[in-house]
């Protein structure tokens, strides 16, 4: 088996090549699509090494159609930072479908009211030994921590800095939009105090209206605060950024309008190294 083509729908214009590798899981994990995009100077420069961003919700990230909700347009988004001199390699990574909320949580008592949890260690553990062992010896990639990103959005987001405390090894950065951290309680945030500080940068952002709940919109936009605020504390200061949009909803496009600033901050100089 190898990466073959992936037919865009029509309408979606995809600069660079977006790649497939089908039925990609472990013995933990159903098998799922992810999806590759490689920048516009891939091919042209045969010499070059690439960061590489890693997306969880991988079917939201590149094609409506693959969505339930819209996408995150990134390889659009992608297609202008190349022009800006920022290329990257980014990865979609598919979430499991109805076992999304246990992959990607890291407590394994969450909120009431919420599936079972605490699927997080073996996810991220599939996500570096079956998904980014994949990509490294499939393309061009710069392999070490400080060009490795992590991004997601919600539930993803929680995984996301999961993935970032946990194996700091592998994962350099992190972006967090729209963080779902009141599903699992206090243990983000505990975990983030108790953590070695991120040595490399993390975002952060939030709208006003991530639930139609107030009590929940209000815990969205409490915690993306406090994790941030935390981080400085920790001596991170001009490493973490944070944005909060009162206006903003929990949706794929509040996500896609605020994935150019987030990505530009998360690669900053890694890019074009």
């Amino acid at each position: 088996m190898s990466w073959r083509p992936y037919a865009v729908q029509e309408g979606n214009t995809v600069t660079g090549t977006l790649l497939e590798w089908p039925d990609l899981s472990d013995a933990q994990h159903t098998p799922r699509t992810a999806l590759a995009w490689l920048p516009p100077s891939y091919h042209d420069e045969p010499e070059r090494r690439y960061p590489v961003v890693y997306f969880h919700d991988g079917q939201n990230v590149f094609d409506a159609a693959t969505s339930n909700s819209g996408e995150w347009e990134a390889d659009e988004t992608l297609t202008r930072l190349a022009g800006e001199g920022l290329e990257a390699i980014a990865i979609g990574v598919p979430h499991g479908g109805e076992r999304r909320f246990f992959e990607y949580s890291p407590a394994a008592i969450p909120a009431p009211d919420l599936p079972e949890g605490g699927g997080a260690d073996a996810y991220v553990a599939y996500l570096v030994d079956t998904v980014k062992a994949l990509v490294d010896s499939s393309f061009r990639t710069r392999p070490e921590p400080e060009y490795t990103v992590t991004v997601g959005s919600s539930m993803g987001a929680v995984v996301s800095l999961h993935a970032l405390l946990t194996r700091p090894d592998v994962f350099g950065h992190a972006g967090l939009l729209s963080p779902a951290f009141w599903t699992g309680g206090d243990f983000s945030l505990a975990q983030a105090r108790r953590s070695p500080t991120p040595p490399g940068r993390v975002w952060v952002d939030v709208g006003g209206h991530e639930s139609e709940q107030p009590e929940r919109a209000k815990a969205y936009v409490r915690d993306a605060h406090a994790l941030a605020e935390l981080l400085r504390e920790k001596g991170m200061s001009e490493r973490v950024a944070f944005l909060a949009d009162p206006q903003a909803i929990h949706h794929e496009s509040a996500w896609a309008s605020r994935l150019p600033a987030a990505l530009r901050f998360l690669l900053g100089g890694a890019a074009k190294g």
